[in-house]
């Protein structure tokens, strides 16, 4: 246990004992007036020797301890036997009969590797992050119809893998909705894993894929990255089914406070459904005749159509694949 205690300055010290400070002159000694007859020449004080100066400080300053926590280096948590989002209510809360819906546009990034050789020629197209997997065949068979300008190191072309962020705009429009429900969360229903959709940001940051093993100069040592000449793109469209299951709070005014999404069948509906959300009226959930904050389970299917179009293609000088 370490302690922390408080030492007297040296500026204390000195007006304790009636020390000058080291640097600093002694104050004047006044002239003294010729004393009274009547009065006896006062005895002057001694002076402290260098043992006495050694000892106790006449007045003990207490000590201030650090307050310790035992922290373990790794901490167990107990799982809690009843789910903690799970509250009785009398009134379940209720969707209404139609949900509103808008069209709305949105922009959301898609990752890919592309092996481009000393010719310019994609020889194969990985899909790192992809938004919209619905479309995943055509984007591949897009990607594989482009041209580049091959990396260079020395100025000289080589093989190397490029990354790429592919900036898309995507219109979704209104849904179809075929089924719909809102499930109260019961104290014992079992917590769900979420669905796990980091920001573009937070995933890029925490990707360090490994060098590539194909003979390939690996794209953080090319002195110019393959840049995209041509990019044919036709998978700019999608209509399909779609599902999405959110656990969501309703609070007490019937607005969707918090959602968790758990699962989705395309990740670019996450941004658009919690779009819609804010403007859901639900009805609230009522225990003791008064409306009170609730989680549900709410999963939503049917029929969606989007388009897309690419906005800007941008080389990344990381490896990003597995």
């Amino acid at each position: 246990m370490r302690l922390i205690v408080r030492a007297l300055s040296l500026a204390a010290v000195a007006a304790v004992f009636g020390l000058p400070l080291q640097g600093q002159a002694p104050p004047p000694t006044p002239t003294p007036g010729a004393p009274p007859a009547a009065a006896a020449e006062p005895t002057p004080a001694p002076t402290p020797s260098a043992a006495e100066l050694a000892l106790p400080l006449p007045t003990p300053i207490a000590p201030t301890a650090l307050r310790i926590r035992d922290i373990s280096t790794i901490v167990v948590e107990r799982v809690p036997t009843d789910n903690p989002f799970g509250k009785p209510a009398e009134v379940a809360a209720a969707l209404p009969p139609k949900l509103p819906f808008t069209d709305a546009t949105l922009p959301v990034g898609f990752f890919v590797s592309v092996h481009v050789d000393a010719a310019g020629k994609p020889l194969s197209v990985r899909r790192d992050r992809d938004p919209i997997p619905s479309l995943a065949a055509e984007s591949l068979r897009s990607i594989s119809r482009w041209t580049f300008a091959p990396g260079r190191r020395g100025g000289q072309p080589v093989d190397t893998w490029g990354a790429y962020r592919v900036d898309l705009e995507v219109e979704i429009r209104s849904p179809r909705i075929a089924q719909m429900a809102l499930t109260p969360v019961a104290p014992g229903t079992p917590l769900p894993r979420p669905f796990d959709w980091k920001t573009d940001a937070e995933w890029l940051e925490g990707r360090q894929g490994p060098a590539p093993e194909d003979g390939s100069v690996p794209i953080d040592q090319v002195d110019t990255a393959p840049i995209p000449q041509k990019t044919p793109w036709s998978a700019d469209s999608f209509k399909g089914p779609f599902s999405v299951k959110y656990w969501v709070k309703v609070d007490k005014t019937g607005r969707i406070e918090r959602a968790i999404a758990i699962e989705v069948s395309d990740p670019v509906l996450l941004a658009y459904f919690r779009r819609m959300m804010s403007a859901w009226a639900i009805r609230p959930a009522q225990s003791g005749g008064a409306p009170v904050d609730s989680w549900n389970e709410l999963t939503l299917g049917g029929q969606i159509s989007s388009s897309n179009e690419i906005k800007q293609i941008v080389a990344l000088r990381k490896n990003i694949g597995q």
